[in-house]
């Protein structure tokens, strides 16, 4: 496995690696929301403040990936994962490289391979009223061989879900398209797209040949949603799970509300109306249905949810697919002075005062970025023991509830 090292200059290096890919400016209709637009026009990333520690996480990897560097913010786990990609993009690299060195045997002339890492690509110079260019955007990783007829490009996914397969999955098309325009000896790009927690890789070759289809493809997905955002239209809108659970355009969305309401009149149809008109929000007789239509879906869905869980943990019923029964005891603080005895064993004064007015998690982010690449797990496991065992936490009753988990391609 590749190793990767943590020196203070490396560790700055990734932190404004990772900085830099949290501040770029994204395409509108990025080759990431390309598959979402295609099955939606109406589809908008939801845009956060505080992003997912998901989210975050696969950010900092990624700039482990792409420096080789050490980032000991982001877990055992995560940092095994980087590892992962950064030894299958080198050994990838190196069946290219032994391949021209092969060549080199023949003639004098032949160049070495090229790399490139965080690569801007756009697929073409078309210009939009809101964008330049159909799509563009960032790949992880390009290998291009000696004779500049052939690439490999790689995108890591650090999620738990899975990816759209290679051969169909736009945003691999996006870019692949972008570096044929880029490099025009290429005849052909092979794409990969891994995802080392689900112990996963997906592949997919295309050749300048199919250019044209692809092209037409997306530049058909990015009209209909560029359309779609001008006349603020949802007649186009696609309602389907999990896409509608991350668009922006939840709450507006006219499809969407048509659907809640049927579900809701089935239960309360003297309250509920045929439909609502989401974009009408400032009427406030409008308001007033789509709050009662919000209430009842919401007493719906949590007795739903509640009277599922309680069949499945009595055994009255089989776990679906897709889900697991998770169990939860929650902690509270029993001493403050034990607790802070504990604490500190781990942590410096002024690092256990910065978290006086956060929980559990703000002290055990901090233990685990303090300790030693592989033992982070290990620290926060003992600290935790370690409060139990000195009586400065107590542990609340248990409880259950279904938790859904990722499947595997």
């Amino acid at each position: 496995m590749v190793d990767v090292v943590a020196s203070p200059a490396a560790v700055a290096a990734v932190a404004d690696v990772a900085t830099a890919r949290e501040e770029r400016k994204h395409h509108p209709y990025s080759p990431s929301t390309l598959q979402n637009l295609e099955w939606c026009p109406c589809y908008r990333s939801r845009q956060s403040d505080t992003p997912h520690e998901r989210t975050t996480a696969g950010t900092r990897a990624h700039g482990v990936v792409e420096t080789g560097q050490d980032d000991q913010r982001i877990s055992d786990a995560d940092a095994v994962a980087a590892a992962e990609c950064l030894d299958f993009v080198a050994q990838r690299q190196q069946l290219m490289e032994d391949e021209a060195r092969r060549e080199v045997e023949k003639s004098d002339q032949v160049t070495s391979i090229q790399v490139f890492r965080e690569t801007y690509l756009p697929i073409d110079n078309v210009s939009f009223p809101d964008a330049v260019a159909t799509t563009a955007g960032y790949v992880d990783h390009v290998l291009v061989n000696w004779d500049r007829t052939r690439a490999e490009m790689f995108d890591w996914k650090f999620g738990f879900w899975p990816v759209e397969s290679a051969e169909n999955n736009l945003q691999g098309i996006a870019y692949a398209l972008g570096l044929f325009r880029r490099i025009l000896s290429l005849r052909e790009v092979t794409f990969y797209f891994k995802q080392p927690h689900l112990g996963t890789v997906s592949q997919a070759t295309f050749t300048r040949a199919q250019v044209p289809e692809l092209y037409l493809r997306i530049q058909t997905v990015v009209a209909r949603a560029r359309e779609a955002r001008q006349k603020n239209d949802f007649s186009t809108a696609k309602p389907a799970v999990p896409i509608c659970n991350f668009c922006a355009e939840l709450g507006r969305c006219g499809k969407v509300c048509a659907f809640a309401c049927k579900v809701s009149r089935k239960f309360h149809p003297l309250e509920i109306p045929e439909n609502i008109t989401p974009t009408l929000i400032n009427d406030p007789q409008q308001t007033a249905l789509g709050l009662r239509l919000a209430a009842v879906l919401k007493i719906w869905c949590d007795a739903f949810r509640s009277q599922v869980t309680d069949r499945i943990l009595r055994g009255d019923a089989p776990l679906p697919p897709g889900q697991k029964i998770q169990e939860v005891q929650k902690r509270e603080i029993a001493n403050m002075d034990k607790l802070r005895d504990v604490a500190l064993r781990y942590l410096t004064t002024v690092e256990y005062q910065s978290t006086l007015e956060c929980t559990f998690g703000a002290l055990e982010e901090i233990i685990s970025e303090k300790a030693p690449r592989g033992q982070k797990k290990a620290a926060v496991s003992e600290f935790q023991h370690n409060l139990l065992e000195s009586g400065a936490v107590k542990l609340g009753d248990k409880f259950s509830f279904l938790r859904a988990v990722a499947g595997k391609d």
